[in-house]
């Protein structure tokens, strides 16, 4: 097995499950924290002895077992222990230990040599009581847990019920191999060895191994000696590469199990969904916000009223073809007023509208968490945005009223009412020198008083009709701003509309690639788990056989 492969592969499902929950698409499952430290990375060659610790609370005799396991007084006992909070190594002078992770404390950790080559091949390992009152112990035990190949778990007749050892062991017994000595068996019944294999059964292992010692006297019911051996059993090489390397394959399907809990959301196309959900809820607030602007559109416009003119002042402005209505086009403070159309009621409104679509994204299979990242209203200036649109919809509606078929129409209409007074003065007067020329020959040629009035007639229907055609096509700026108001709205409404969708594509985007990026994963840790030699079966009786971490 390589264990650099393994080591690459489950830290690439780690930082993925940290991408998935910094993103916003982690389930956010309840998940014990899983180490990729093991105990490969206290030695400096690859040859190295069993690490084996004592697991145990305060008082039920790990020191005392510690001390008859390595034939040698290298743990203290008795009222010192409970207040010690070093770590006690054992272990033969040839071993070379690799410099300490920089989390070990130095001036906490004890390394005794030893030259007994029978015991070289095993490193003894003597915890601090989990259950002191030092938080630091604790915190010792949790460090080391991870560098341990065989955990001994000491208990007693009065303490194998120890709620927060046995916490311990459920959270990390996947990542070891497991023995279990009940101390202080000349005080025991019968009943509490059955009961705690029932627990340890429970827990997850098949045939527990459990042994029944008595360390301060000599009993019949003593099993020191066949713990001595099983330890002995466990601790040659290739058992050893099988203990990491199944501890390798459990860390892996573990954090396997891990990703998918997490990535559930991933495999949800919610896409179509969504964007019906957003429409929806979109055009319910588009259709509030239009009814809540008609009235302030109204009123806003109605201060471009044309201001109103005498008789005479309209027949010269008509001449001059100017038309009233640009008397009110330079009031330049007013177009300003149109941003602020726009009150705070409508923002609340449409943070609201957007939050409950927001909420609403988890029962399409999006988690609210990403929903709310991607889908912020605060990074999209919609009251700017839409502010901005009245603003200018004011500004290009005083410089061009109306549509522009009226303005066609108007402007046609202009030159009309002057083109067309000129042509009928231009046919009088040939007809008025046609017929002074004829008069000189004939008098009954010169024209007459009618002709002369319907020539008049003439030239003022000519000016008067596009005049009255240009009046009722000139556009009301009160109108074309209400208009155009509503136009600007519209306009801005879709502007922010896009926006919110196109946030809703890189939501769809991202779980794409999330979701690509965690079948990958998982297909390389189905693929070095199916290559990986398997351990040995026999191995059942000390390892957990159904971790269930998550």
């Amino acid at each position: 097995m390589s264990e650099k492969l393994a080591r690459q592969l489950f830290h690439e499902a780690q930082q993925f499950n940290a991408t998935l929950k910094d993103t916003g698409w982690s389930a956010n499952q309840s998940v014990s924290v899983i180490g990729s430290k093991s105990p490969v990375d206290l030695f400096a060659s690859e040859e190295r002895p069993l690490v084996v610790g004592l697991f145990g609370g305060t008082g039920v005799g790990k020191s005392s077992l510690l001390n008859r396991l390595a034939g040698a007084e290298i743990a203290r006992t008795g009222v010192v222990r409970p207040t010690s909070m070093e770590i006690t190594a054992y272990l033969h002078q040839d071993v070379q230990l690799d410099a300490l992770p920089d989390y070990f404390v130095a001036d906490r950790f004890s390394d005794n040599r030893h030259t007994n080559a029978h015991l070289s091949d095993v490193m003894w390992v003597d915890m601090p009581d989990f259950d002191s009152d030092e938080t630091q112990n604790k915190d010792q035990v949790l460090q080391w847990l991870p560098h341990i190949d065989l955990l001994i778990y000491v208990v007693t007749p009065e303490r194998y019920k120890d709620a927060e050892g046995w916490r311990m062991m459920l959270e990390n017994g996947y990542q070891h191999a497991w023995l279990f000595v009940i101390n202080q068996w000349d005080k025991a019944e019968p009943i509490q060895y059955q009961d705690f294999t029932h627990m340890l059964e429970s827990a997850g292992f098949q045939t527990p191994e459990v042994f029944r010692t008595v360390c301060n006297a000599a009993h019949a019911d003593d099993q020191f000696n066949e713990l001595v051996e099983v330890i002995a059993s466990l601790a040659k090489r290739n058992v050893i590469s099988h203990l990491q390397e199944r501890g390798w394959i459990r860390r892996l399907s573990t954090v396997q199990s891990k990703l998918k809990a997490e990535s559930q959301y991933l495999a949800i196309d919610a896409s179509k969904k969504l964007d019906e959900s957003f429409a929806h809820r979109w055009h319910e607030f588009e259709n509030a916000a239009t009814a809540h602007l008609d009235a302030p559109f109204k009123t806003y416009s109605a201060l471009f009223s044309e201001k109103k003119t005498n008789a005479v002042t309209t027949v010269f402005k008509s001449l001059g073809g100017k038309e009233a209505v640009t008397e009110v086009a330079g009031n330049i403070a007013l177009r300003s007023d149109a941003s602020e159309l726009w009150d705070d009621w409508l923002s609340i409104r449409m943070t609201d509208s957007v939050q409950q679509f927001n909420l609403a994204g988890s029962e399409h299979g999006v988690p609210a968490a990403v929903m709310s990242m991607k889908n912020d209203m605060s990074s999209i200036d919609a009251r700017a945005i839409i502010s901005q649109h009245l603003k200018q919809a004011v500004e290009t509606t005083i410089e061009s009223p109306g549509t522009q078929w009226q303005r066609l129409v108007a402007k046609l209409a202009g030159i009309l009412k002057i083109a067309l007074p000129l042509l009928a003065l231009a046919w009088v007067s040939w007809r008025v020198i046609n017929g002074f020329i004829a008069g000189a020959e004939d008098r009954a040629a010169y024209v007459g008083l009618d002709f002369l009035t319907n020539g008049l007639l003439l030239a003022g229907l000519g000016w008067l009709i596009p005049m009255m055609v240009g009046k009722l096509f000139v556009p009301s700026l009160p109108d074309s701003i209400y208009r155009e108001l509503h136009g600007g709205l519209r306009t801005g409404l879709a502007e922010v509309e896009q926006q919110v969708q196109l946030k809703l594509v890189e939501i769809n985007d991202a779980r794409l690639e999330h979701a690509a990026n965690a079948a990958h994963i998982d297909q390389r840790i189905e693929q070095f788990i199916a290559s990986a030699d398997q351990a040995d079966p026999s191995l059942d009786r000390v390892l957990m056989s159904s971790p269930d971490p998550l």
